[in-house]
């Protein structure tokens, strides 16, 4: 367990907020943030990449799930700091229309130095991978705004962007960069902009490996919680195991009470 008390808790918000960001996963999930509020900071940390940045912070507002933009952490926040600071903010972008505002400090380019996958893909058919594929043939960096396997949405589970990101690292033999949860590009980004350690920050969210497990390994606390696309046993699937386990992100004030009184 870490021994620094918890100063900063990071929410999922799909599946473990809000599903699909247009209902509450818990019928009292602004409340719960308020009670949290006035003891940590707060901060609903996202992969999703299917909407806008804008787009996502409005959606949480309308929720009451959100009281500041500075609170919604997403990959593509991580993907201009790191990309700007190496010199490769152009390349190739595949992204869906909808988020492309998200990228206008991104030159598309297609002889620049990254390839910056943002998208599911789902309507994409092979073809149209193959610029990419030969633009990291050539020598250009692969970018995952994150890597997750699978989402939860309305009629079951979908694949994410992690198997395109696999597609094209098997493809072209190159390791894609992953700027999402659990990368520590974006934890140490978070925690350095909030002036605290690793071990302050606790992530809670329905994704064993990439929330839970991802989370305790890089030195935070990592909470796994029962809803969502969570499936009977994951919390036995990954390594380092989670921190704790809870029913929904209505325990998170008890078990942190419990984590206090010890």
């Amino acid at each position: 367990m870490s021994a620094l008390p918890p100063r900063l808790l990071c929410f999922d918000v799909d599946g473990t907020l809000a599903d699909r960001f247009v209902r509450p996963t818990v019928p009292n999930a602004a409340a719960i943030l308020r009670e949290l509020r006035a003891r940590f900071r707060v901060r609903l940390v996202s992969n999703a990449t299917s909407e806008s940045h804008a787009r996502l912070f409005e959606l949480l507002r309308g929720l009451d799930l959100i009281e500041q933009p500075r609170e919604l952490v997403t990959p593509v926040r991580t993907a201009q700091r790191v990309l700007e600071a190496r010199g490769e903010a152009a390349g190739l972008l595949l992204c869906e229309d909808s988020a492309r505002g998200d990228f206008a400090w991104f030159r598309e380019d297609p002889e620049g130095p990254a390839v910056v996958l943002a998208t599911e893909a789902h309507t994409l058919r092979i073809a149209e991978l193959q610029p990419a594929f030969r633009r990291l043939q050539a020598g250009a960096k692969l970018y995952a705004l994150q890597k997750n396997r699978y989402y939860a949405r309305k009629g079951g589970l979908v694949t994410d962007i992690g198997p395109v990101a696999a597609f094209l690292e098997y493809a072209s033999g190159r390791r894609a960069e992953n700027l999402g949860k659990p990368s520590p590009l974006l934890f140490e980004s978070l925690a350095a902009d909030e002036g605290l350690a690793l071990s302050e920050l606790v992530m809670i969210g329905d994704d064993a490996e990439f929330d839970a497990s991802g989370a305790v390994a890089l030195g935070l606390r990592g909470v796994l919680v029962r809803t969502g696309k969570y499936r009977a046993g994951d919390e036995q699937r990954f390594a380092p195991p989670p921190t704790a386990v809870l029913d929904s992100a209505a325990a998170v004030p008890g078990w942190l009470e419990t984590l206090f009184a010890r």
